[in-house]
């Protein structure tokens, strides 16, 4: 019997965290295209967090860019500026919009692969050790707005 609490406490554990992770969900993911030329894009999304306890999106990372940040763009005294933020909070049964009105975005850099039609993984990392990769759809440039 002592053999067995060990393994069967090691698999409710593995539950929780598989439950975490699942509780977290990702839509309207997108990129702009870019001409092979530049390096550098942004990315949108709308991440959902089904759970009951707020969940901290930390960084990301692609094996299309060398580097991930997240920034909030401001305008401070009429000049806009990216502020590079370490810590998101997504709230309990709530939503973390990245978009133009928010100003939340990610910055990625020296990226490879965008033309319209791709599908580009992401991986979102957590405070809680957590990740979830979502495939993000590069979006030709020229159809943004219809």
């Amino acid at each position: 019997m002592r053999t067995i609490l060990p393994f069967v406490i090691s698999l409710f554990l593995l539950g929780c965290t598989a439950q975490e992770t699942t509780q977290l969900r990702v839509e309207q993911a997108w990129i702009p295209e870019i001409p092979p030329m530049i390096s550098v894009t942004a990315g949108w999304m709308v991440i959902h967090n089904d759970g009951a306890t707020p969940r901290y999106l930390i960084g990301a990372f692609s094996p299309n860019a060398e580097s991930i940040e997240i920034h909030q763009s401001v305008v401070v005294n009429d000049m806009a500026r990216m502020v590079l933020q370490t810590e998101l909070e997504i709230p309990p049964r709530g939503s973390l919009v990245f978009s133009n009105e928010t100003g939340y975005h990610l910055m990625l850099y020296k990226s490879r692969g965008m033309s319209a039609g791709a599908l580009i993984p992401v991986t979102l990392t957590f405070k809680d050790g957590s990740a979830l990769t979502a495939d993000f759809t590069v979006r030709d440039r020229r159809t943004l707005d219809q």
